[in-house]
């Protein structure tokens, strides 16, 4: 109940923070619960591969404008949402992303996938991991280091990697859409790690688009002189590439002539490390029937 300060003979109302109900009031008729705008919004965007514009939200979920835009006001405030650099787009906030991190961390926690990935080590009889992009850097997951490596490499679960020398983050660079691919390319330093890092911005860009056109990545000594790494998407079931695949090993043991016989056996497993992860059915469209 809301607590009341009588001033002499007239008690008024203690202010209160705006809620999400506040937000989603309006006089439209729409007898939708808060909770399904809400999540049906968050969904849109998260989904939309980019930021989307307002009005294409409000159309795409028929909310009346107003009502967009105090929701997404509402959302940007706890960090659900955010605004490009330009503040007429909306996309994905620091804390959505950091909900679908743990959300899939804790999927790759489950026994289903973590023994996926441990099987796929003994028939490689390599290092095998799971990373997802987060911010500008590729965040582990799920590890499975295999014995006998002849360097001590210092990675873990939520270890992170750089996007433009490893072959996990090229992977993510090459399969974002267009317009997020070149505003993060803009503004993306590529530091060399090591002799093979590839630093000329002209020449990277050339070999993303290769990467999205055979759809797997190789880092061949470009962040660790003496490592090879090869990886490939999971994708869930409208095609786009939500975490990735990877086998790490010595150069001696593995390289780009000898990787080809594995590529197919990283791409069923990332197949069925998708069904592991229950991603792979296509996404259901959100209720938003009155």
């Amino acid at each position: 109940m809301t607590r009341k300060i009588a001033l002499g003979s007239a008690p008024l109302q203690e202010a209160r923070e705006p809620t999400i109900e506040d937000a989603a009031d309006n006089n439209s008729g729409d007898r939708r619960p808060v909770a399904d705008r809400v999540l049906a919004l968050l969904d849109a965007v998260a989904g939309a591969g980019q930021p989307m514009a307002v009005k294409d939200i409000a159309e795409k979920l028929a909310l009346p404008k107003p009502t967009a835009h105090r929701l997404i006001a509402m959302l940007e405030e706890r960090g659900f949402l955010a605004r490009p650099i330009d503040g007429r787009l909306v996309t994905v906030g620091p804390k959505l992303r950091t909900l679908a991190l743990n959300t899939l961390h804790s999927s790759l926690a489950q026994a289903p996938s973590h023994a996926r990935l441990r099987a796929l080590s003994l028939e490689l009889g390599e290092t095998c991991n799971i990373g997802v992009l987060e911010g500008g850097d590729v965040v582990y997951l799920d590890r499975v280091e295999v014995e006998g490596w002849p360097l001590r490499l210092e990675f873990g679960v939520g270890s992170r990697v750089p996007l433009h020398c490893t072959a996990m983050g090229k992977l993510f660079l090459a399969f974002l859409p267009d317009l997020p691919r070149r505003r993060l390319l803009d503004c993306l330093p590529l530091p060399r790690m090591a002799a093979a890092t590839l630093c000329d911005p002209a020449l990277f860009r050339a070999e993303l688009d290769s990467i999205a056109s055979c759809g797997h990545s190789f880092d061949d000594e470009e962040y660790m002189p003496g490592v090879f790494c090869a990886a490939v998407p999971i994708r869930d079931g409208a095609g786009r590439m939500v975490a990735a695949l990877a086998v790490q090993a010595p150069k001696v043991r593995l390289s780009r002539e000898s990787v080809a016989d594995r590529l197919p056996v990283l791409h069923r497993a990332a197949s069925d490390m998708a069904h592991a992860l229950g991603i792979d059915a296509a996404p259901a469209e959100p209720a938003l029937s009155p």
